[in-house]
């Protein structure tokens, strides 16, 4: 796997047990999640149509992301669900919040992607650790997975880095992990892939 940038916390390793106490509602979340990129990568395009190489990788992405939502889904319905209704997702909205309007727009959208991607990889690693026993058909999806957020967090800080200069994409990632850090060990636990942590004195939410 490529190398991607170090998030300002870890996760602790009892998450993804945590996280796996509802394996249908990890998948619904989940697969919103991937709808929710998909959309992102159409309102870039959208938003910055004279950018020609933006437009070129954000249709790119969008058509992976939609691939990925189709696999959650088939594994959701192969194990017997259905998609779940989509949720307030209070991890995204709280990152989105930072974003700064005018010339910094574009590299704050960039970087907020990348740092939500990069915790994704961290999150599918946990899980596909955390389903070997139990739940196999999801710890393949999460290794298989994997790979692809990474990718996508190094594609966001690749495109970041070609419409402004180094030292102020790393200055704003930065401030933006530390940010990112700060949300989601405050959030409640849960089967969802972007919940806080579970309790150090329980093993579950």
């Amino acid at each position: 796997m490529m190398r991607v940038f170090p998030l300002a916390w870890d996760t602790p390793p009892a998450w993804g047990e945590a996280a796996l106490q509802d394996p249908l509602a990890l998948l619904s979340d989940h697969a919103h999640c991937e709808m929710g990129a998909t959309v992102s990568a159409q309102g870039m395009i959208a938003r910055y149509p004279e950018r020609a190489r933006l437009v070129e990788r954000m249709g790119a992405l969008a058509i992976e992301e939609l691939r990925h939502f189709g696999q959650v889904h088939r594994l959701i319905v192969g194990l017997g669900g259905v998609l779940g209704p989509i949720r307030t997702n209070r991890y995204v909205e709280a990152l989105l919040r930072a974003t700064r309007k005018g010339g910094e727009a574009l590299l704050d959208r960039l970087l907020v992607s990348a740092v939500i991607e990069r915790r994704s990889l961290e999150r599918f690693e946990l899980l596909a650790v955390a389903a070997r026993q139990d739940h196999p058909e999801l710890a393949r999806l999460y290794l298989e997975l994997g790979p692809s957020e990474a990718g996508h967090a190094a594609l966001f800080i690749e495109l970041a880095k070609s419409f402004y200069a180094d030292g102020e994409v790393d200055r704003r990632l930065a401030y933006l992990l530390e940010l990112e850090a700060n949300v989601i060990r405050e959030l409640p636990c849960g089967s969802r892939i972007h919940s806080g942590p579970p309790s150090p004195v329980q093993t579950g939410c």
